[in-house]
């Protein structure tokens, strides 16, 4: 695996809904020239084979744009093709489970929702960053609910990277990432663009300025 930096910046999650394929890694590849640094692959499909092939394509790609990929929810998954980590939900298997099965060279993020609690847990169970939302309505996750935004005081003193996902624009992206959130999640705003690369460009200068990870202890 080679050394990737982390860095503040676009966090893209794949609609294998809308493409699937070379469909798929032409979009995710205009992104990631546009200057996403992860890219979630997120297929809720039972298509194992299909789920393979099309993750360690995308690992091929993130890696070419020094780009991590994070495999939605299926630790198998993420060790079959040495995918940079996985992202784990309230319904998964824990942080800590996680942890024991991949070691300690992956990354695990951890969805919290509206749960400072759960945030201090996936924190002490040895995630490396915290999602929370959804900020806006969302239409990946219509019946999301919406979090208080008086919130993000608490959710930015944490000593990991944050993700704010859930609806976000890039109207709407520059709030949460001037108020401290490391990264913002985006779905439907990113992949229904007219130029993917374009508006990935665009969220990209919303973080200029911002320094990486590096000097928090992180990868």
């Amino acid at each position: 695996m080679p050394r990737i930096k982390w860095r503040r910046g676009l966090y893209a999650i794949t609609d294998t809904t809308k493409y699937q394929g070379e469909a798929l890694y032409t979009i995710c590849t205009l992104a990631l020239r546009g200057g996403a640094v992860m890219l979630q692959y997120r297929d809720k499909s039972n298509d194992t084979k299909k789920r393979q092939v099309e993750a360690l394509a995308l690992r091929k790609i993130c890696h070419k744009h020094n780009a991590f990929l994070i495999i939605d929810n299926d630790v198998e998954l993420c060790q079959q093709i040495e995918a940079d980590g996985v992202h784990l939900g309230p319904d998964d298997i824990s942080v800590k489970e996680a942890r024991r099965v991949l070691g300690p060279g992956k990354i695990i993020g951890a969805s919290c929702h509206q749960s400072i609690e759960r945030a201090h847990q996936a924190l002490q169970e040895t995630a490396n960053y915290l999602s929370f939302g959804a900020f806006y309505p969302s239409t990946t996750r219509p019946d999301a609910k919406i979090i208080d935004k008086a919130l993000l005081k608490e959710i930015t003193k944490f000593p990991i990277p944050s993700v704010a996902i859930g609806g976000i624009t890039l109207e709407s992206a520059g709030e949460l990432i001037n108020q401290g959130m490391d990264h913002v999640a985006v779905i439907s705003d990113l992949w229904n663009a007219s130029d993917i690369e374009q508006l990935a460009q665009d969220y990209a200068k919303l973080f200029n300025g911002y320094s990486t990870f590096l000097d928090r202890g992180l990868m």
